[in-house]
């Protein structure tokens, strides 16, 4: 048997510890040899080709980069699929790893397998690091190291300052900075994005995956441990590696491979650490990762770091409130035409600028909440700098209304409370009273039972409460919608010297919206005398 057939197979037993989203990836590998040509002939000579690669660092150097099983996986499930016309199944791979696992060297092995032995002529290979040192400590000496290691007397292979050039086919492998200037009409054959987690910008992976246009079997390969930014494109990038997992999205060109501690883990257990350390007892010494977990709890200041570093998990802040993994299980496809007659809540949170405006459905059926929220934005919002791609790609899948004009028009949203109002039982409609006098008014007169909700936490403090319980005991079922996700991401906890709690955000641009408009629906369903006791 293939020693990556072996280690999905035993990933998928439990004979493997790996966390649940290597779990998926591996029953996502078996389901997609259901679908397309694999070829294990392709496969061998990938895996063959990292055979003739010589370490030369520490107690490896000199020796074969003889690739660990799940590495092995790695390569076939990016390199072993097939479409019926030939072309190779995955275009982009998304690899994240706590650091110390050797992923820059297997991606500069990838990059070099590109270069050379990947039947492209005149193939262009770009391997782009966040800074110039990042490229010079990383990136750079392993490519240029594993090229001369490659061909020593230089016959077929040049190594310069920057570049390797391949002349047998006119290609080149260039490494380069992010934020170089450097990037004038590439035409990529392959890039690697190396630690992406850092970058601020999604520009360098939109100009790469720009100049693929024309290339027969195109590869975008993004590693990365895990970081601190959940508002950057690395993790937007996760979530839809994650969401794919999950059945939630669907692309077969997409392969991902998330190596991190599953929710119920307890990150100071030794027994988990290899989730996300396969290369454990290989590259990663047991002893170095006991040092950093002891440093962790002996120095709660570097908690984050650890975590994040050394165990891949993402965490921006100590204080999130629902775990990502929660919200995720939560969330399905929800239409408000299948509540048709249903009695229903509704929470509005108005923005009073060129802001997220949200309008939550809350539907209590069958011992469910059903949880719905619209979002609409003003045209205007999307050429602001500092949301403007994040708003753009929103838009793209069509998860917002854009309103003309520089402000949020709220005849919009006041045409579709009506429409919701005439399609479900809308008991009441929960809103701040600040600056929404003319949209009450508005709305009254249309017959919508409009409920003030002030934002004070004594009026939080209930709903905040439940919809965490609820949440966590599966009761809950939210629509799929990145937004909305995103939103539970940025809460923090605000409480007070009662203990009365409600969710708050460190920065303005970490958006809520969505959150506190299922809190207003939630806490206005909790407000009426005949369900006050039974949730």
């Amino acid at each position: 048997m293939k020693q990556y057939v072996q280690y999905a197979q035993q990933v998928i037993s439990g004979e493997i510890v790996a966390c649940e989203l290597i779990r998926l990836a591996c029953e996502r590998f078996f389901s997609l040899m259901d679908l397309y040509e694999f070829r294990e002939d392709v496969v061998d000579d990938k895996i063959r080709f990292y055979s003739i690669l010589k370490h030369f660092k520490s107690r490896h150097s000199g020796k074969p980069f003889l690739l660990e099983p799940w590495q092995q996986w790695i390569v076939a499930s990016v390199y072993g699929f097939f479409n019926d016309d030939g072309t190779r199944l995955t275009q982009t791979a998304y690899i994240e790893i706590a650091r110390k696992n050797g992923k820059t060297a297997l991606a500069a092995g990838m990059g070099l397998d590109g270069l050379i032995n990947d039947g492209e002529d005149g193939a262009e290979i770009y391997f782009a690091a966040n800074s110039r040192d990042q490229v010079k400590i990383s990136a750079w000496p392993l490519c240029s190291n594993f090229a001369t290691g490659l061909d020593p007397k230089g016959k077929l292979l040049t190594v310069y300052r920057d570049t390797v050039k391949f002349d047998a086919t006119k290609s080149f492998l260039k490494v380069l900075a992010s934020d170089s200037t450097k990037l004038d009409g590439p035409d990529p054959h392959m890039f690697i994005l190396d630690e992406y987690h850092a970058a601020k910008n999604n520009s360098v992976k939109a100009v790469l995956e720009s100049g693929q246009g024309n290339r027969e079997n195109p590869l975008a390969i993004i590693i990365t441990t895990a970081g601190f930014d959940k508002l950057g494109p690395c993790y937007e990038l996760r979530d839809t590696a994650v969401d794919i997992l999950h059945n939630l999205k669907e692309d077969d060109s997409f392969f991902c491979a998330v190596f991190t501690l599953d929710k119920d883990d307890d990150w100071k257990d030794p027994r988990v650490w290899i989730k996300s350390n396969p290369n454990l007892n290989v590259t990663v010494r047991p002893q170095y990762l006991q040092k950093e977990i002891r440093k962790a709890i002996n120095t709660p200041s570097d908690e984050v770091n650890v975590k994040t570093k050394n165990l891949n998990i993402w965490c921006d802040s100590s204080e999130v409130w629902i775990p990502d993994s929660y919200i995720i299980e939560a969330s399905k496809d929800i239409r408000l035409e299948d509540f048709k007659d249903a009695e229903a809540y509704a929470g509005i949170d108005l923005s009073a600028t060129s802001d997220l405006t949200c309008v939550n459905y809350m539907i209590p059926q069958d011992d469910k909440f059903h949880f719905l929220t619209k979002y609409y934005l003003p045209q205007a919002a999307l050429t602001e700098k500092r949301f403007r791609e994040t708003y753009s790609e929103w838009r793209r899948l069509g998860l917002l209304t854009l309103t003309p004009g520089n402000v949020t028009d709220y005849d919009y949203i006041l045409n579709d409370l009506m429409e919701a109002h005439n399609l479900l039982f809308l008991s009441s409609v929960a809103y701040d009273p600040w600056n929404a006098t003319q949209f009450v008014i508005n709305a009254t007169e249309k017959g919508i039972n409009m409920a003030p909700y002030g934002q004070n936490l004594g009026n939080f403090n209930r709903p905040t409460k439940e919809l965490e319980r609820i949440i966590l005991s599966g009761r809950a079922v939210i629509d799929n919608n990145i937004i909305t996700r995103h939103c539970f991401r940025n809460v923090v906890m605000a409480r007070d010297n009662n203990g009365n709690v409600k969710p708050s955000k460190k920065f303005e641009e970490k958006k809520i919206d969505g959150v506190i408009a299922m809190l207003e629906s939630l806490g206005s369903y909790l407000s009426n005398p005949r369900y006050s006791a039974t949730i």
